[in-house]
């Protein structure tokens, strides 16, 4: 195998997303939305010190919600779940971050 095989292959080996995890990413939309519809509510966040504290929170707590919902057959210390636990704080943070924090900050000031 020459070297751009290897390279092409290792990349996509990388980047490959499980399959049950991509069926269920519209999962992680409705589990913020219920989080934030009876959970974290504008007159209980401020207990939180900071908006990147409350979406650390919110993403934990999706991430342990989504992983005994739908994940756990799978080993949580294998590389696999890894990849997985990976891929939804990144989908989380990137679609949801700057929205949670402002939701903070438009609750709980400074």
């Amino acid at each position: 195998m020459n070297l751009q095989k290897t390279i092409r292959r290792i990349l996509r080996e990388e980047t490959n997303i499980n399959m049950r995890l991509i069926r269920r990413i519209s999962l992680i939309d409705e589990e913020i939305k219920y989080r934030m519809d009876v959970v974290y509510r504008p007159n209980n966040i401020c207990r939180y010190e900071s908006g990147e504290e409350l979406l650390e929170v919110i993403t934990e707590a999706t991430i342990d919600s989504m992983y005994y919902k739908y994940f756990d057959n799978i080993d949580d210390t294998s590389d696999e779940w890894v990849k997985i636990f990976l891929f939804i704080e990144k989908y989380i943070k990137d679609k949801y971050g700057n929205d949670l924090k402002n939701y903070y900050h438009i609750n709980c000031g400074n």
